[in-house]
């Protein structure tokens, strides 16, 4: 996949300001991103490169998460259980992403989770530069 330079620097970006939360804003931030995608729109590479493991769960497809202030989770699609990662190691599989492999696994998982609710934000780099200035905002915050 080629990348203009404007989109590489703003994933980039994205990147710096989505590891610049604390650990738990990290983690909450892309477990929300992961869970509000549609089952299917987020696969098991992306769930993968991400930390997130399978273990084999039952019929269900009912999302199981047990966020509610705690620093894990898990959703059962398909049929199969993805334990989120913990924090730290969240922390280090984005860290160890080229640009390349966010743009493909990270960015469109926000897309799909903010982009109905700011609509205003565009897309493309466009939406990363919006992207960038809302995780500065979380960060300042705490």
């Amino acid at each position: 996949m080629k990348m203009n330079s404007q989109t590489r620097n703003f994933a980039k970006q994205v990147q710096v300001d989505l590891l610049g939360l604390a650990d738990a804003d990290l983690f909450q931030t892309v477990h929300l991103w992961v869970n509000s995608a549609p089952s299917d729109a987020v696969s098991e590479e992306t769930r993968s490169a991400l930390g997130y493991t399978s273990v084999a769960g039952g019929p269900s497809t009912q999302l199981h998460s047990t966020l509610a202030g705690s620093e894990s989770g898990s959703a059962i699609e398909g049929g199969i259980e993805w334990q989120a990662p913990d924090p730290q190691e969240l922390r280090e599989r984005l860290a160890d992403m080229n640009v390349q492999l966010f743009v493909q696994h990270v960015l469109p998982l926000a897309f799909q989770s903010l982009h109905a609710e700011h609509p205003e934000w565009g897309e493309g780099a466009t939406f990363n530069a919006h992207l960038a200035n809302h995780l500065r905002c979380i960060s300042t915050k705490r």
